[in-house]
């Protein structure tokens, strides 16, 4: 088998749960018997496969796997008549299988740099910071994601409400069916743009998803825009390469009575 042909079989054997997340591939040796090729030919091909974040290779020791099966983030389902504004977002559809869960939030206030310039928000602004990691079914970890909101706004609290404002609070934050969390706190976001790119991960999102740093991932960067063009939110989305992302857009018609 050719490199290429080699990578294509042990992706499929990782897609098909035969190496899980954590799990140790045979050795180059084992491999090269199997797929009928040379060591050289498995090692080259392991290479590549570390480069996608797939599968940590050490001196001296197997390959281990680090990526879990393909993932899927929905960006969100959307009114064909006003595609400005979202019937309701969210960065994970809970499809990575039954038990897929996620951390607690991690809640702090720091000043934004000119690391996050994509974000739309100036560097040197007060912002408060919700970081929390997600997983799928077989515990590996697929997204790490970094909210980022303006103090003004992470302050707002809906009306009635009573203690901790919800955007402060590490607790999971559900707003009302059908409504957005901006919408609902308030904060008077008139749409929301998406970039997407592939970047490498460092840092905290390259430890929280066990990856080296460097290695490239997605980066969505989702960014809630108020009328007078300021960003009350953005959030920063870090996910394997191999992740897939999914918009629907319903006929206004249709989206009626429900979401």
């Amino acid at each position: 088998m050719t490199q290429a042909e080699i990578i294509r079989a042990l992706t499929d054997a990782i897609d098909q749960g035969a190496y899980k997340y954590g799990e140790f591939l045979p050795s180059t040796r084992a491999l090269a018997e199997t797929h009928g090729t040379t060591q050289q030919t498995v090692a080259a091909a392991l290479t590549v496969m570390a480069g996608m974040g797939m599968v940590q290779v050490q001196r001296g020791s197997r390959a281990k796997v680090i990526t879990g099966k393909p993932r899927r983030i929905k960006l969100g389902t959307y009114r064909s008549a006003n595609r400005k504004v979202p019937t309701g977002t969210t960065a994970w559809a809970k499809d990575n299988g039954e038990g897929a869960k996620e951390s607690p939030a991690s809640v702090s206030q720091v000043v934004t740099t000119e690391a996050d310039s994509d974000t739309g928000i100036p560097a040197g602004t007060q912002v408060v910071e919700r970081t929390r990691t997600r997983f799928d079914a077989d515990e590996a970890p697929c997204q790490h994601k970094r909210t980022l909101v303006t103090v003004d706004m992470a302050t707002l609290t809906p009306e009635g409400w009573t203690g901790l404002p919800p955007m402060m609070s590490p607790e999971d934050i559900a707003p009302p069916e059908g409504m957005s969390l901006a919408k609902w706190l308030g904060m008077g976001v008139e749409r929301v743009l998406y970039d997407i790119s592939t970047a490498p991960a460092i840092g905290n999102s390259a430890a929280a998803l066990t990856l080296p740093d460097g290695t490239p991932c997605l980066r969505i960067v989702s960014r809630g825009v108020r009328e007078d063009g300021s960003v009350a939110y953005a959030t920063v989305t870090t996910a394997p390469i191999r992740t897939s992302i999914s918009l629907e857009i319903k006929d206004g018609d249709a989206m009626e009575g429900g979401r």
